[in-house]
């Protein structure tokens, strides 16, 4: 029989982002968190010294602390059993100089001939690769997306190649590819609170516990994690009597995520 997913209720102070959020991105959920009074989804989480390293789920870490919450519901997986992808960005709806030229505003940015990730595929056929001078690597990527965020639109792919973000977009600049990273290299970033930017791991986890739909009055009572906790093994237990709980072994596309 398939192991079920681990569930618990952690305390919000507990929780280490790996990665920087947008704004923008944690207002709009936190007023529709509020709006429906629950937590759809667990975050997803490994165990790192103590702590626990958030893997997805960073921006509703935030909009659940913007709620003033103490506790939030997380699903703790064994790092041996996920696999670390790595989101691109395509660049949208500018020039390819006004790009290159909002990069090189950045402090001690700086961009070289094509000497690998983290680099920038231009539609021009230009590529140019992205240093930084005295700051982490995990600095100067999150300058590198500074760069664009938030003042252009930017859509997330899997595939850097130019050729594929030219077929399918036809307003693009450039595609901005990351190197790959590793689990270790997540749970380095949080712990040390030298964070990756916002859109750019890509994980795929076994056994993913979604729509728990976890009601919001509970997280907020007063109590310790642990009363909170069986209020949380009750509800799980009460669904899978009712046949409520299921595993679907098919791939799954989400329209709203």
């Amino acid at each position: 029989m398939t192991a079920t997913p681990t569930l618990r209720v952690a305390p919000l102070a507990d929780l280490r982002r790996h990665e920087e959020v947008d704004p923008l991105r944690v207002r709009r959920l936190e007023e529709r968190i509020r709006a429906d009074g629950i937590q759809v989804n667990p975050m997803v989480c490994v165990e790192a010294d103590g702590m626990l390293v958030v893997l997805d789920g960073a921006t509703r870490t935030e909009a659940l602390r913007g709620l003033g919450l103490e506790h939030a519901v997380v699903q703790v997986v064994d790092p041996e059993d996920v696999d670390l992808g790595t989101w691109h960005h395509v660049v949208r709806q500018c020039s390819p100089t006004e790009l290159l030229d909002r990069i090189e505003e950045r402090p001690k940015l700086t961009l070289e001939g094509d000497r690998g990730a983290p680099r920038v595929r231009l539609v021009s056929g230009e590529v140019r690769s992205v240093a930084g001078e005295g700051m982490t690597r995990n600095a100067a990527l999150s300058s590198l997306v500074g760069a664009y965020i938030g003042r252009w639109p930017v859509t997330r792919v899997t595939d850097a190649d130019a050729a594929v973000a030219g077929s399918v977009f036809d307003d693009w600049a450039a595609v901005v590819e990351f190197p790959t990273l590793d689990v270790a290299d997540v749970r380095t970033a949080a712990v040390g609170e030298d964070l990756l930017p916002a859109g750019m791991t890509r994980f795929l986890i076994p056994g993913r516990a979604l729509r728990l739909n976890f009601d919001l009055s509970i997280l907020e009572e007063e109590g310790t994690t642990a009363e909170k906790q069986r209020r949380l093994d009750e509800l799980i237990e009460q669904r899978s009597r009712q046949g409520r709980v299921r595993r679907y072994e098919e791939t799954v596309f989400i329209y709203d995520d």
